[in-house]
């Protein structure tokens, strides 16, 4: 019987090691319809923004859409007022200042 228990031992210990290597050659397709297509699409400025916990990166968030020549103040308006009337006076400033570029 302790010659039964080792042996079954000994094979799920190696079934269990090939299991585990992570080398595994076959490769699985995504079902029809999700296959990746490209980079995956930005976050908008609004959804980057909402996702900064902190005024300090809101802060500098919004410095760098200024430094960002493809960035539409215009487009964005109503995000840029919302973070005008901020209580942090880093963000509020940054925000008018993108406001005033439209």
């Amino acid at each position: 019987m302790k010659r039964a228990t080792l042996v079954l031992v000994l094979l799920c210990s190696a079934f269990a090691t090939g299991c585990g290597s992570g080398s595994s050659a076959q490769t699985i397709d995504p079902p029809k319809g999700h296959e990746q297509r490209g980079q995956p699409a930005a976050l908008s400025p609004e959804a980057a923004i909402a996702k900064l916990e902190t005024p300090e990166d809101r802060a500098i968030y919004l410095h760098q859409l200024g430094k960002d020549s493809t960035f539409e103040p215009q487009k964005h308006a109503d995000m840029l007022q919302k973070y005008a009337s901020d209580s942090d006076q880093e963000v509020t400033s940054a925000a008018k200042e993108l406001l005033d570029r439209k």
